[in-house]
Formats: structure tokens, C-alpha cells, sequence
């Protein structure tokens, strides 16, 4: 009987992915020829570019899935190092082939199983001590005052020296745009103004100046002649000053410039909207009939907060929705509030609302049962990958540091896995007990009752929408329509409402 082969290609780049030698089109080929000589049938090609550290790539998954579906009998690859190079990999690939008895192959060298979870390990800490030997020439470049990036609006990259220079035709605009600022002007408005006068970005982008653009340009400290570089990763936490290292910058603005810059931009955030204190109850829930835009409330500086259509304020230009680009937020939350009070106020309402819920999770039924089934299996593989992990280190095949990072990643796997399942278990438990989830419901209400009065709190409110309402639409004639949500206590296996 002909075997079903698999072939499995990978590169870590894109740009590796049109090298000629290594290349997923390459790699295919080799495989191809190698099936033929076995007298192997292809079935299924699968090609990914990422790092081979990880499992977490779209076509590797996809593989795994099918092998343990049967789908074919043998997996290709160019070599080990293409299917894992990493233990987390490693492990997720072995596990699915003792449950299938799929068996691997490999072109460029012979596959032994023995040696694959050792090599993979060794592949790890070879990618690891390539990193590192990178940081380090790095920060050898750095510290010899090179520069590493590529160079920022108002510069040009000196292939020669390693080091940027002023670019006046750029550094012109970078003045003006910091002069604009300091007299006032929103990076809005600015960005408007540089495309309104055709001004270029740096990479000529066909959208041209953003607000965001301007508003981080303004941030740069080497417009002032200081760049500091960090030798480790990115990352929004504050580096401490022995972690710095200052390479000399050409200043484009003056000292006094940058300090009312910063003195601008300090005062722009304390007096933002966004640092508000006040609590609006259509958050989360209020969103666009017309168009499905998720909605947000602005502060305003006159004090009077109005709703506002993202899609509608930054992309105008796209087809046009019935709704205004703002709406009264106090119009909008009186009607809001309004339908809560009339749920809540009658048994009608009540029942309505469960069994709207109960119809609804019904309808998904199917769809809800197999998605439950999946995240089960994937946190009994997960444990299971977890202890084979530990299993490895006991052997001393990889050190703690590389477990606990391991088994830290699957962790935080398995809570994802697991708050799923309890959404998923909720809706199925309320289709097999609608009536209990109903009589549990009339306990909540009368509490939220209560609470309903005219001392109540606008953190009250928010708490009742919370706990009531899944979502609330507005359409291009001002009404509001509320989706309710069926409100049941903690149940058995821990989650909390639908």
C-alpha cells in the first residue's frame, strides 16, 4: 500500500523565504524528489516562516491536528531542524505521532528518533547563543558610538561613519513641527497641516502624516542632541542608567525648544480627556448599528461629554454612516438606563430576557459543543507536554531556567484554555436548565432592585449594566436597542454570568 506523505517546509524570514538555497519552494522540491523515490504519494504540503523555537506556527499546527486525524502516514522535512528546534516543539510534534503512529522522514540527513528531542534542545541553545552573540556585537557597535537603527525623520544613515546625519530638508520640517507645537497646536492639526502642504514622510507613505506620527516625533530627546539606547529587548518598562548607552546625535532643535516641547506635552496630559475620573455606563457595551463600530465617550474641554464613532472621525472617506460623528453621551445613557429600569422592573421584562438567551445559545449549540471538546483536549495535551517538560529537566536534558519558561508559557495557555471552557459550560448549562437558570435570575433581580433608587451612584449603574447588559445599539435614527444577558450567580465550576 502507497503511503500518504506529508512534506513540511520552513524558513525563519521572509527574506529566507527568497533565498534561492533554503527557500520553501526549495525545500518542496527536495521533498518532492525524495517521495518520488520512495514511491510515497504527496498529500499534504505544509509551509510556515517563523522560528522554529516555537510551535506556534499556522501550517505546523494545522499538521499536527490532521496527523492525529489520520490524514496521512508519514511526515517530509529538508532536515530535523525545520520540524523543532525547541522543546516546546519538539514535544508537541512526539506526542502527536505516538498518538497517530505517523512516522518522520528527513531529505538532507537520516531522522532518528532517539536523538530528535536531544538535537532539538541543542537547536534551542544554539538560536539562544546566536542572540546573544548579536546583543553583543550590539552593543560593541554602540558603545563605539555607532548607531544600529535605521535613521529618524530629520536624518540620513552615513554607511561610512555608521552614524546620522542632519538631513536639512527633513530637519526644516522637524523645527516647524516642534515650533507648532510649543505655540499650541494638536498633533492633529499638525499632521493635517504637513499633508495639507504636501510635506513627505520619511518612508513616502501614500497615507502621509498621522497623528501618532507627530506626536511620538515630538517625544525623540535625540532632536536635542541625546540618544540613549537600551543593550537589552524593547520594552515599556524604564531601563536603569547603567542599561544606557549614549551615542552622539547631531542636534536639530535648541535646549530651550525641547524643554517647552516637554513642558506642552506634560500639560496636554493632565489635561486630557482620557485621564477623566468620571464613569460612563455605556463603556463596553454601546456600539453602531449601522456600521458595528465599538463607541467612546470624550470628555470634551467645555466638560460636556460626547459619544464619538471611531471609524466615522478618523476614516470620513469610507462610506458614510446614517449616525452623526458625535452623539450627547446624557441622551444616550438616560435611554440606556431607562430600558434597564423597565427589565428589572417587571417579570415580563425578566423572562423576555432569559429566554432570548436561551434561543440564542441554542441556535450555537452544535458549534459550542465541538469548540468545548476542543479546548479540553488542548489543556489534556497541555498538562500533559507540561510533565513531559519536567521530565526533562529531571534527566538534565535543559536547564530550570528553560523549564520554568516552558512550563510558564503553557500556564498562561491553560488559563486562556480554561476561562473558555467556563463561558462554554455556562451556555450549555443553560440550555439544559433553563428554568433553574431562570428562578436563579429572579433571586438577582430583586438585589438589583434595590440598588435602584434615586440615591443610586453612577458606579452602581455601571456595575448593573455590567452584570445585564451584553450590548446595547444605536441606529441612524438616535433609538437604542438593548441585548440583555441572562444574570446567574456563581456556578459550580466558577464563572460568572453568560
Amino acid at each position: 500500500m502507497t503511503k500518504r506523505a506529508a512534506i513540511y517546509s520552513r524558513v525563519s524570514t521572509p527574506e529566507q523565504a527568497e533565498d534561492d538555497k533554503i527557500s520553501l519552494i526549495e525545500q518542496e522540491r527536495l521533498c518532492r524528489e525524495y517521495c518520488q523515490s520512495k514511491g510515497y504519494s504527496v498529500v499534504f504540503p505544509y509551509q510556515d516562516i517563523g522560528s522554529g523555537t516555537t510551535k506556534k506556527r499556522p501550517d505546523f499546527l494545522k499538521m499536527l491536528g490532521e496527523a492525529r486525524l489520520g490524514a496521512f502516514d508519514v511526515i517530509i522535512a529538508w532536515k530535523t531542524d525545520r520540524l523543532a528546534r525547541g522543546i516546546y516543539p519538539c514535544s508537541a510534534l512526539m506526542e502527536a505521532i505516538e498518538e497517530s503512529g505517523v512516522t518522520i522522514e528527513t531529505v538532507a540527513e537520516l531522522f532518528d528518533r532517539t536523538t530528535f528531542e536531544i538535537r532539538a534542545v541543542l537547536g534551542r541553545i544554539e538560536v539562544e547563543n546566536i542572540v546573544q552573540r548579536m546583543t553583543m556585537g550590539r552593543e560593541a557597535r554602540m558603545r563605539a558610538g555607532h548607531h544600529h537603527v535605521k535613521a529618524a525623520y530629520g536624518y540620513d544613515y552615513n554607511l561610512d561613519t555608521q552614524m546620522w546625519v542632519i538631513n536639512e530638508t527633513e530637519a526644516k520640517w522637524v523645527k516647524q513641527i516642534f515650533r507648532w507645537y510649543i505655540e499650541g497646536q494638536s498633533p492633529n492639526k499638525i499632521s493635517q497641516r504637513l499633508n495639507a502642504e504636501g510635506v513627505p514622510t520619511k518612508l513616502n507613505s501614500k497615507l502621509g502624516w498621522a497623528e501618532k506620527t507627530v506626536s511620538d516625533l515630538v517625544c525623540q530627546e535625540f532632536y536635542a542632541g541625546r540618544c540613549l539606547r537600551n543593550m537589552g529587548r524593547r520594552n515599556k518598562k524604564k531601563e536603569s542608567p547603567e542599561k544606557l548607552i549614549h551615542i552622539p546625535t547631531p542636534r536639530i532643535i535648541s535646549e530651550e525648544d525641547w524643554e517647552a516641547a516637554q513642558a506642552r506635552r506634560a500639560q496636554n496630559i493632565v489635561r486630557s480627556p482620557r485621564n477623566t475620573k468620571r464613569v460612563y455606563i455605556t463603556q463596553h457595551v454601546l456600539e453602531c448599528e449601522e456600521c458595528g463600530t465599538r463607541f467612546h465617550v470624550a470628555d470634551g474641554w467645555t466638560g460636556n461629554p460626547r459619544i464619538e464613532c471611531f471609524r466615522m472621525m478618523r476614516y470620513p472617506h469610507t462610506i458614510p454612516c446614517r449616525l452623526p460623528k458625535t452623539v450627547d453621551y446624557e441622551k444616550v445613557a438616560s435611554q440606556l438606563w431607562h430600558g434597564i429600569v423597565q427589565v428589572v422592573g417587571s417579570e415580563e421584562g425578566l423572562e423576555a430576557a432569559v429566554v432570548s438567551n436561551v434561543k440564542r445559545v441554542k441556535g450555537q449549540k452544535d458549534s459550542i459543543e465541538q469548540r468545548l471538546k476542543e479546548v479540553t483536549a488542548k489543556r489534556a495535551n497541555l498538562a500533559t507536554e507540561q510533565d513531559t517538560v519536567i521530565s526533562w529537566a529531571r534527566k538534565r536534558l535543559i536547564s530550570e531556567e528553560q523549564m520554568e519558561r516552558q512550563v510558564r508559557t503553557m500556564t498562561d495557555e491553560d488559563l486562556e484554555c480554561t476561562a473558555e471552557q467556563n463561558r462554554l459550560l455556562a451556555d450549555l448549562r443553560l440550555i439544559g436548565n433553563g428554568d433553574e437558570v431562570y428562578q436563579q435570575a429572579r433571586q438577582i433581580i430583586p438585589m438589583m432592585k434595590a440598588r435602584i433608587n434615586d440615591n443610586v451612584t453612577e458606579q452602581d449603574k455601571l456595575e448593573i449594566v455590567n452584570t445585564l447588559v451584553r450590548r446595547a445599539r444605536l441606529d441612524g435614527a438616535g433609538n437604542l436597542s438593548i441585548e440583555f444577558k441572562t444574570p446567574r450567580p456563581v456556578t459550580s465550576f466558577g464563572y460568572v454570568s453568560s
